[in-house]
């Protein structure tokens, strides 16, 4: 993983992971009204520690980042019991947040692109929202990540660029993300590199 992580021991990783996020979480503060719950944000440090202490989940040597086909994981949860359900839901939305947050630049090559990770995302983490509703604590988690799903998706890219994760984005695939999301933190970097972030009116024909 980041160099920055490598100079840690594995039993600090998960600490190491909750200062990055509070840290992120109290800028996002100054653009949202989010007060993120305390089980959401142990829930995003247990969701980095798992993909990142594990690097050979995600990462083959010849291939770098392994993804999984998102369609197909939706597509097996629709088809399974409850209990098999949760957990394809689960590993589904999981996925699309740590995609979108750590590695959106994975998806240049690829016939889908962010808005449909994040839509993806998000249906899963409403869909485990309902399943749990009598679960009130998981319930709360789903459903607050559901809703807010882009500014955790700019919560996990913080933390990624301030733990070195991700190389220079180009601005111009940085631009079309912005245009796809609407996302506040990437218009903010645009601004950082001297482009003013405007959307084109779709004509009316």
């Amino acid at each position: 993983m980041a160099d920055t992580a490598t100079h840690l021991n594995a039993s600090s990783l998960p600490e190491y992971f909750r200062t990055l996020i509070r840290e992120a979480l109290d800028h996002q503060k100054r653009k949202h009204p989010i007060s993120a719950p305390e089980a959401v944000e142990y829930y995003l440090v247990n969701l980095l520690h798992g993909c990142l202490s594990t690097e050979a989940v995600y990462r083959t040597p010849t291939e770098g980042f392994k993804e999984e086909p998102l369609a197909l994981i939706f597509l097996q949860a629709s088809q399974a019991r409850t209990e098999t359900r949760v957990q394809l839901l689960r590993r589904l939305g999981d996925f699309a947040l740590f995609i979108s947050g750590f590695f959106p630049a994975s998806l240049t090559r690829h016939l889908v692109d962010v808005d449909y990770y994040i839509q993806m995302g998000e249906t899963a983490y409403g869909s485990l929202s309902q399943i749990l509703a009598q679960r009130v604590a998981l319930r709360e988690i789903f459903t607050e990540l559901a809703s807010r799903f882009i500014v955790y998706v700019d919560i996990l890219s913080e933390v990624s660029e301030k733990s070195r994760v991700q190389n220079h984005t180009n601005l111009l695939r940085l631009y079309e993300q912005w245009l796809k999301t609407g996302s506040e933190r990437t218009a903010k970097l645009l601004s950082e590199a001297g482009i003013l972030p405007v959307k084109i009116p779709r004509s009316s024909n």
